[in-house]
């Protein structure tokens, strides 16, 4: 990580530095150093990564994961399945397997989105 740092830091405006596809990249690799510190931060720069046109699947299962993970940090429940099942699809591999279930797992314990449920311990009116 410290050897990622020092090298993206050479790229001090990569709007003029780098190509369009570069860019992607560019903004994969600052949403994966910044994944472990500030995963807000890491949502933007992997949002940017997608938008500008990530190439391989593999790379768009990671940066969909690390969204899905955010999204979910934020009570945003139905976007994190979302991008989960669409790093799923992506993952050709197979690389992302046990982390994606590890995921599935924590969203089943939480228990985002379900104010309207009405709480079966009451008792009801007659």
């Amino acid at each position: 990580m410290k050897g990622l740092k020092k090298y993206l830091e050479y790229v001090k405006n990569p709007k003029l530095q780098l190509t369009k596809n570069q860019m992607a990249y560019y903004y994969f690799l600052n949403g994966i150093l910044y994944s472990e510190k500030n995963i807000f931060k890491s949502e933007n720069y992997m949002q940017k990564a997608l938008d500008l046109g990530l190439k391989f699947k593999p790379n768009i299962a990671i940066a969909k994961l690390n969204l899905a993970i955010a999204s979910l940090s934020k009570g945003n429940k139905k976007r994190a399945e979302f991008l989960l099942l669409e790093a799923k699809k992506m993952d050709i591999y197979g690389l992302l397997h046990d982390q994606i279930q590890i995921i599935n797992i924590q969203m089943k314990k939480i228990n985002i989105g379900n104010i309207n449920i009405p709480n079966p311990y009451v008792r009801k009116k007659f």
